[in-house]
């Protein structure tokens, strides 16, 4: 069984799209994205290149876009919790690109793009993973938006409240990937690690009946 080569790879370690079994179409899930976690991604970024990219094939193959058209149509799908930067999302893109899974056209000043028929076949492949991406975006977006409707009841500026929903959730995320990062400390370290939870929560509790 041959595997075929990385269709990214990244001299800095940055995740992205893993090589595709040849047979099975199996893959190995990057080692910088902690699936264990329920949102799996890390909160200061997000998403992943390789989960960008995944997103971005997926996209394509319903129609094909602008770049600024496919940053709306993520920002869409994740309820306003995840608009790509064009720093991240247009590398992404050109690498795709430059592995065949998906063309740039011009049109005017802009560039549009599509997915290739080779495209076509690696997201058969990993149509399960992708639309795995799109569920936590989902997830993550709904999570964001209950926060905001339950801070807007107690400021009187939305413009408030949403920055404050975001710090909230991002927290969440943060504690989340901290806590997966633990798993492989000491005993020792476990149980200091367990009374800070139970001492925050207890603070929690206390702020929450303020």
């Amino acid at each position: 069984m041959t595997a075929r080569r990385a269709l990214f790879s990244s001299p800095k370690g940055v995740s992205m799209l893993p090589p595709v079994d040849s047979d099975h179409g199996s893959t190995q899930p990057p080692s910088d994205v902690p699936n264990a976690l329920p949102l799996g991604m890390p909160a200061t970024r997000k998403l992943s290149a390789h989960d960008l990219g995944l997103v971005a094939i997926a996209l394509l193959d319903a129609e094909k876009s602008f770049g600024s058209q496919l940053g709306d149509r993520i920002e869409a799908l994740s309820n306003g919790f995840y608009r790509p930067s064009p720093g991240m999302l247009y590398p992404v893109l050109g690498r795709l690109a430059e592995q065949g899974l998906i063309t740039q056209q011009r049109e005017g000043r802009r560039k549009y793009y599509s997915l290739t028929p080779e495209g076509s076949r690696y997201l058969a492949t990993q149509r399960t993973s992708a639309q795995r991406v799109i569920s936590r975006l989902d997830s993550a977006g709904r999570k964001l938006n209950a926060l905001f409707a339950d801070l807007r009841h107690n400021l009187a500026d939305d413009a408030q409240a949403m920055p404050l929903a975001q710090e909230l959730l991002t927290a969440r995320m943060d504690m989340k990937a901290a806590l997966h990062e633990s798993r492989g400390a000491s005993p020792e370290a476990q149980r200091r690690i367990l009374r800070l939870l139970q001492e925050t929560t207890e603070r929690i509790r206390q702020e929450s009946r303020q």
